[in-house]
Order: C-alpha cells, then structure tokens, then sequence
C-alpha cells in the first residue's frame, strides 16, 4: 500500500492537492507525526494524535504566529483560544443551529433549490447536459449562508470571493501570487459587508457588541467553510450516489439511508482537510519530538481514513460502527456550522432526487485538493 511512497521531507502541496490519501496512508504508518520542509509545518495524521492536537489548547494553540487565516481573513474566532475564542463563537453560533436556524431550514431552504432547479429543468427535460456545481451545489452553498445570516448579496458574487478567500487560506507554501488573489477577495468582501451593516443588516451580531472588524472577520471566515463544505458536500454526496447505483436505488427507496450516506461521505472525502495548531513548548507527541513554536497540521482528512480507527478505510461502507468521524473537528474549535451543513447537504439532495427519477453521470469526475477538497464538476443527464 505504501511501496514507493514519498517521504515527508520531499512531499509538495501539489501531491496532497492531487490525492493526498496514498501520501496519508503512508505517513501514518511510517512517520506519523513528520516535518514537511515545503510546507515549514508538522503533519499529524493518525486518529488519536490528530484528536490530541484538536482538544489540548494548552500544548497546541490556536493563536499561532504566523497564520494564514489570520493574514487572510484578520483576527477571527479560529485564530484565538480560551474566553476570546468563546466569545466570539457563542454569539456567532445562533443563525447555525438549529433553535434559531429551523425556520430557515424548514420552510427557505426547500423552497430556494427548488427554485433553483427550475432554472435548468427545462433544459434537462430537452436533453441537455447540466453541470451540477455550477448550476446547484456552488448557488446553493452561497445562497444558503446569505439566507442563513438575513445577508442581501449577488451570490455569484459571494462565490468569487469565497474561491479568492480559500486561496489564501489554502497557501501554505506562502505564494506570493495566491496571497494577492486573497486580497482582492478580502477587500471586496469587506465592502459587501458594510454595505451590509450600513442598510441595517446584520444588526444581531452589533446587538451582540461586536465590533465591525470582528463582524467582517468572522464572516469572512463563515464564507470559506460555511460555502466550501456544503457545497462539495452536496457535490460528494451526488457522485457517491451516481458510481453506486445499487446505493442510489436503495436511498431512494429508503430515504432515511441518506444520512448515513451524508455521514460517511464526509469520513471518506472530508470537505476540510486541517486544523492547524502552534507548539506552545517543546512537546512530544507518538514518540516525536516537536519544537516550540512549530506549527502543527492536525489532518482531519487523514485521521477519518486511519486504519486504527478504520476497518477498511479507503472503503465506503455504511456499515460502519466505529464512531464519529472528524470532518467537522474537535475541541472547542468544532465548526460552529456543522449542523446547517448537514441539513443543507440532505435537503439539496432530496430535492434532486424527488424532481428526478433517473440522473447519470455523462462525464468522469475530477477531484482535488488538499485543505479544500471536492469534485471539480459533476456533468449529469437529468430524466
């Protein structure tokens, strides 16, 4: 399984950007806790070590130094620890749960993929090839948080911004080039929201006493994981189900499965592939020593495929009994969305599958990277 596999002093971003599953199969079995010279970063990739990072503060912090969300996006939740962590994510969770978000889930939600099925059902019915990730999953994921937030926003713009933001977040060999592309995203995004807070929108969060920039920056960070995850969530799903049709007829006529179709699509393709953590001190970790200071990559992706925790882990199978995965982390940096993403995924699917009763794939389907992973496209005949 690991014959021929690259070492960790020679691993680039663009093998993990490419598959960055037979480079984790190997790590783990041979240096599960490695230095990346290319990427000036640990990686952690077996399950236990990875939750280790993800719930000891105190030995990995979030507050490290430097850090590409906080250059990216500004000081955020995900950049601090402790009681300024906690501030700011209790009064960001509400429009994400389900207390306060079940209105929109129940009653906006439907309605809006329904509609936006409409825009290319006639097309569909005349024979036409409809691409899925632009014509439903990225409208979707942006409309969805907009919705979620009470935002008014073009989604097409919030979804340009978005691709520019993850650039930047995902630039962990510091380009140059990458870092630039972020900050068009950022500014423009800025805007957007002022725009926003001027016409009286997003009053909660300065109900809250939030500052602007605490309201901008967090919402920048909302963008990147509350559009990517559901987006190539609902795009994951849909390919899983469209390469195994014996699974697709059993969902349709068993509609209950697809939540563990959602669940274990997000063990076996995690959306979001780290959490990245700072060495507090000298610290050991699997018999490693890691150096103070050193920035960690707990690999969320890795740990929900580690053979460990896994029988068969390169398999999807919804026979698992093994546990939770960690697509949406740990610790007291869980992803504050992971409920709505959830709803989000089960409800575009359902909608797709109740309009159409026959949907096939006509092309193969591309998948890459590494922080940000998911289809690239889904071509599709929709009968």
């Amino acid at each position: 399984m690991t014959e021929g596999f690259i070492r960790a002093e020679h691993l680039t971003l663009a093998v993990l950007e490419n598959d960055p599953y037979p480079a984790f199969a190997a790590l783990q079995e041979h240096e599960p806790v490695a230095y990346v010279p290319s990427l000036d970063m640990w990686l952690v990739t077996r399950w236990d070590d990875v939750v280790f990072v993800c719930e000891h503060p105190e030995l990995f912090r979030s507050n490290t130094e430097p850090s590409w969300l906080r250059d990216c996006l500004g000081e955020n939740m995900l950049t601090l620890d402790g009681a300024p962590h906690d501030r700011l994510a209790d009064g960001m969770r509400p429009p994400f749960v389900s207390s306060s978000a079940l209105p929109v889930v129940r009653e906006g939600l439907p309605a809006l993929y329904d509609e936006l099925i409409d825009h290319f059902a006639a097309d569909a019915a005349g024979g036409a090839e409809i691409e899925l990730m632009t014509a439903y999953a990225e409208p979707l994921a942006n409309l969805s948080l907009a919705a979620a937030l009470g935002w008014t926003v073009d989604w097409r713009d919030l979804a340009d911004w978005n691709r520019g933001v993850c650039t930047g977040i995902a630039n962990f060999e510091n380009d140059p080039e990458r870092a630039a592309i972020a900050a068009v995203a950022n500014a423009g995004l800025a805007g957007a929201l002022d725009a926003a807070l001027e016409r009286g929108e997003l009053q909660s969060y300065v109900e809250r006493g939030f500052t602007r920039d605490e309201i901008v920056n967090n919402i920048r960070l909302m963008v990147s994981g509350g559009i990517n995850e559901p987006r190539d969530g609902v795009a994951a799903v849909m390919w899983v189900l469209l390469t195994m049709p014996g699974l697709m007829q059993s969902v349709r006529d068993e509609p209950a499965l697809l939540r563990k179709v959602i669940e274990e699509t997000f063990r076996w393709m995690s959306p979001v592939g780290t959490a990245t953590r700072q060495a507090v001190a000298d610290t050991e970790l699997a018999g490693v020593r890691i150096p103070a200071g050193s920035l960690v990559a707990g690999c969320l992706s890795a740990a929900n495929r580690d053979p460990r925790r896994w029988t068969r882990p390169d398999e999807f199978s919804l026979q698992r009994r093994e546990g939770a995965h960690l697509a949406f982390a740990t610790g007291e940096h869980r992803c504050l969305g992971e409920w709505l993403g959830r709803q989000q995924v089960r409800l575009a699917v359902e909608r797709l599958l109740h309009r159409f009763p026959s949907i096939r794939l006509t092309r193969p389907v591309e998948v890459r990277g590494f922080e940000f992973r998911g289809p690239l496209a889904l071509h599709v005949r929709l009968d």
